[in-house]
């Protein structure tokens, strides 16, 4: 590890020529990784999506590593930990936005909200010839607005981006499908997660998140269980090895530290929570998944 801490960036911190640079911004790859530095680990307060003409290396978002090629895309979510390793020759483009931008002007559709849309996005799309051209037309059109000072670009801009990030979801891998409920249930399940984005370091029980909810926590965990497929308990559980894992990647912080950091009275009860998950010590997870990375 060569790093202490995970720098976090803020948009408005990133030298731009933008107009809407509070929350919205296009560069060229090559200044992006330049303002960023290709051995920092960071994280995110605003939505990043990479667009790889070429380049080679790799770069790891959260415990994936992924090796660079051309046609790719990279989708970074809020508070995802990334960094560039061996990254050379990369030339492409970036789109950085807020949600508050991507939800400047409402539809109505549900789908595209960005605690829908943008929440289970897969992190790469490799393009192939069509979707390709389709992909890169959809970004030529945003750039031509992002570059003009005409009335309304924000407003243009706004549903150019949401069209994108639609075309993204269609060419990903995955070939996510997204079913969005409007019931009561499904936004109730929306405010637990992201409370729990909000309070997983203090509260890891499902009765607390509950309370906060004005719920019983058996009417909590069916909801969640029901919609997501997992029990509540599970997902803040989760939630919390999630980050213990980009402390333990991303930084040089020690077990007892990141054991505090994420709310544990000592390292023992850490250690205990995070083999229950994924079958190996703090200090094993981190030796077997740097070593997996060289």
């Amino acid at each position: 590890m060569s790093t202490d801490s995970i720098r976090i960036l803020n948009l408005n911190k990133l030298k731009s020529q933008s107009n809407i640079k509070s929350d919205f911004i296009m560069m060229n790859l090559e200044d992006f990784i330049s303002q960023l530095g290709t051995t920092d680990h960071l994280k995110n307060k605003f939505y990043a999506v990479l667009l790889l003409n070429e380049g080679k290396g790799s770069f790891a978002i959260d415990n994936n590593v992924f090796q660079l090629a051309s046609n790719m895309v990279f989708f970074i979510n809020y508070n995802q930990v990334y960094h560039f390793q061996d990254a050379e020759l990369c030339k492409g483009s970036v789109l950085l936005f807020t949600k508050s931008f991507y939800n400047h002007i409402y539809t109505g559709n549900k789908i595209i909200k960005s605690d829908t849309a943008l929440a289970k996005m897969s992190p790469f799309v490799r393009l192939k010839a069509e979707s390709r051209k389709d992909q890169w037309q959809s970004f030529e059109e945003i750039k031509r607005e992002y570059q003009s000072t005409k009335p309304l670009f924000r407003e243009i801009i706004c549903l150019l981006l949401k069209a994108f990030i639609l075309k993204y979801i269609r060419y990903s891998d995955t070939n996510t499908q997204l079913n969005i409920q409007s019931d009561r249930k499904k936004i109730l399940v929306n405010d637990f997660t992201n409370l729990v984005n909000l309070h997983f370091k203090e509260l890891k029980t499902t009765s607390h998140y509950a309370k906060k909810l004005n719920l019983t926590a058996n009417y909590l965990n069916s909801i969640v269980k029901e919609n997501l497929d997992i029990p509540a308990g599970k997902f803040i559980k989760n939630r919390v090895i999630l980050e213990a894992e980009r402390l333990l990647l991303h930084t040089s912080l020690s077990v007892t530290e990141i054991s505090y950091e994420l709310g544990f009275s000592d390292k023992s009860h850490f250690g205990k929570y995070f083999k229950t998950e994924k079958k190996y010590s703090p200090n094993q997870y981190r030796i077997i998944k740097s070593q997996n990375s060289d």
